[in-house]
């Protein structure tokens, strides 16, 4: 019998997905209610969706609000590098989110971000996936993170970053 390996960045989209299902799925999981230190676990970066859709920024643009979404220190899933900025929909439906980086290092870093996108009830409705997101030492840099699914119906009512690490390889 031969037995096949799944690549790297196959797996990490897997593992990924499973901790976005179950933070933003579970019965209070994800939610900030309650919560002493400023949020959950996973779900650190977040932003309400406007009420309309909004045409589609190019990625290279900056966020349109002031992310204000800090990390909690320890949390080895959100890298403090990155914030939540605006949300929307573009014109085919699909959810978006503009995440900030800001590499803090002096060299080149490569990040992967998966933005969970949640109905009022903390409910996932689609995940969006970045992988190998080039920022330059010491520069910003503002990614879009497209959902997978349309919302046509416009559920999301919340995006936040699932997944945001940092590494200086690209995978």
């Amino acid at each position: 019998m031969v037995r096949k390996q799944f690549p790297f960045a196959t797996a990490l989209v897997v593992v990924a997905t499973l901790a976005s299902i179950s933070a933003c799925g579970s019965e209070g999981g994800g939610s900030s209610a309650g919560d002493a230190k400023g949020g959950a676990a996973l779900g650190k970066g977040m932003a309400e969706l406007p009420v309309e859709p909004t045409e589609s920024p190019s990625p290279t643009e900056d966020p349109t609000d002031d992310p204000t979404d800090t990390p909690t220190g320890g949390n080895a899933l959100v890298s403090p590098d990155i914030k939540m900025g605006t949300c929307g929909w573009g014109s085919d439906g699909i959810p978006y989110a503009n995440v900030k980086i800001t590499n803090s290092d002096s060299t080149t870093s490569y990040y992967t971000l998966m933005v969970g996108f949640v109905d009022g009830n903390d409910k996932a409705v689609t995940t969006g996936f970045e992988s190998d997101a080039e920022v330059a030492g010491n520069a910003s840099k503002t990614v879009k993170v497209v959902g997978l699914l349309a919302d046509s119906s416009k559920k999301a009512k919340k995006c936040r970053v699932s997944l945001g690490t940092k590494s200086k390889t690209a995978s």
